[in-house]
């Protein structure tokens, strides 16, 4: 019996993304198993797109009617005729504040759930949720957290994947680490009792991608949902594993095999390569080496600043302003990752033999990458499948549940916790029952999950 994955939008953000990602995986499904899980087949022969298992979630009737499926000119599928739910009663936006999103009427979320429930009861069998939408606003964090909630307690033997977009470092909502701290702590919790996982994605680092491997010197929103629906589509499309070809590797399988321990929720992916245009992709040899060396690259943790040189070393400092310019200019050390497990998925003709097993076990295998000793005792898990792009007949990507994750959670900290010294915002919450205390005991939960995090590297 096929298995199928629904996936729910919410929000703004999530409803772009997850459209932006419904696009990638239709173009890279390799047979009409890996369609089905995301798709299912028309029911008028007339519109021979496909339909999304999919729902979409807003407040905002404009911000979902203009969410639009692949039915456009060049596209090859579209959402179904019942799968957008406006919860707009008494909310019309949720003012980039969680608590008003999670506050929302009980049954506005239950006409969300009964959309996700229709969605549901059409697939053959149910094999997991992937929820999408922004941390740092007020609809894809708190409103996606109360549905995530409704949806645990309809399908408690489904696991869910959370994939939260973190808002910029420097982003314009003061209010943005405070939503994304309140979406992980709830998220991390429910994790903890119904065996899913939260995948961040970093809009920085969505970012750094865009400019170093897009050259794209203003990345715009689309841009970076590219960027992070090729982070994700390797992941979550189906596949096979190396030596088992009749056993499917599925989302909720890998799901059971990177977050076995309540305490570790978080995952980060990457994936490799991706071209600035076709000209470079026509120049690249796209070998497994080459290809397992820059997803290695894409997936390491960027690199804390050095800590400023004190003005009695500049005085004492007699090298030449070169040489000087120089260490500038070297490239960071290598962060040390340390793993519990991970999922890596190889798309090629070739990607069951040993050459692809070799690069791989050569790039995740050395001082820089070590597994936890108390983990499964075979903490890599290599997925296969056939690529369906002929210009891209190799590509990898990375599921991974490790230490990559302490930079950005121990950013939200920071912010947060500086944030809660002034007491700044906290009316912004209390006008919808969340309290001084409920964010204390949200900031504990994510010093909780970091520190668990950085025992692994100790």
């Amino acid at each position: 019996m096929p298995a199928s994955c629904v996936t729910i939008q919410v929000g703004q953000c999530g409803n772009q993304l997850g459209a932006k990602l419904l696009d990638r995986l239709a173009r890279d499904f390799a047979d009409e198993a890996e369609a089905d899980y995301f798709f299912r087949a028309p029911a008028d022969p007339k519109h021979p797109h496909r339909v999304a298992r999919s729902v979409l979630v807003d407040t905002e009737p404009r911000a979902l009617g203009a969410a639009r499926g692949g039915a456009r000119k060049g596209r090859r599928w579209a959402y179904g005729g019942r799968s957008r739910v406006c919860c707009d009663a008494g909310l019309r936006g949720c003012a980039n504040n969680w608590a008003r999103g999670f506050s929302a009427p009980e049954e506005e979320v239950a006409r969300a759930g009964d959309a996700l429930r229709r969605e549901a009861e059409r697939c053959d069998a149910l094999d997991a949720l992937f929820f999408v939408g922004s941390g740092g606003g007020g609809t894809g964090s708190g409103l996606g957290c109360a549905l995530a909630s409704h949806a645990a307690d309809a399908f408690p033997r489904t696991r869910a994947l959370h994939g939260v977009v973190l808002p910029d470092r420097e982003g314009d909502v003061a209010v943005g680490s405070c939503n994304s701290l309140l979406t992980l702590a709830h998220l991390g919790a429910d994790g903890a009792c119904r065996g899913g996982g939260c995948v961040l994605l970093s809009n920085d680092v969505a970012r750094t991608v865009a400019e170093e491997a897009l050259r794209a010197e203003r990345p715009t929103l689309d841009t970076l949902n590219g960027v992070f629906a090729h982070q994700l589509c390797g992941a979550l499309l189906p596949g096979r594993r190396p030596g088992a070809p009749l056993k499917r590797s599925t989302l909720a399988s890998s799901l059971r095999h990177l977050c076995f321990h309540p305490s570790y929720r978080f995952l980060t992916a990457a994936a490799a390569p991706l071209y600035a245009t076709a000209e470079s992709r026509a120049f690249d040899a796209n070998t497994w080496p080459g290809v397992v060396r820059e997803l290695r690259r894409r997936a390491r943790p960027p690199a804390p600043p050095p800590p400023p040189a004190p003005r009695a070393a500049w005085a004492d400092d007699d090298s030449t302003p070169r040489e000087r310019a120089k260490r500038r200019a070297a490239p960071p050390p290598e962060v040390r990752v340390a793993t519990l497990a991970h999922v890596l998925s190889l798309r090629g003709g070739d990607a069951a033999g040993g050459d692809a097993a070799d690069a791989a076990e050569r790039a995740f295998g050395d001082a820089a990458h070590v597994f936890a000793p108390w983990g499964p005792a075979a903490p890599s898990k290599v997925v296969v499948s056939a690529p369906r792009s002929p210009s891209l007949p190799r590509s990898a990507t990375l599921l991974s549940n490790s230490t990559a994750c302490v930079p950005h959670l121990a950013h939200l900290e920071r912010r947060v916790s500086a944030m809660l010294d002034a007491r700044a915002y906290v009316h912004h919450y209390e006008r919808y029952g969340v309290g001084l205390a409920d964010l204390e005991a949200s900031l504990d939960r994510v010093r909780g999950h970091l520190a668990d995090y950085r025992a692994l590297d100790e």
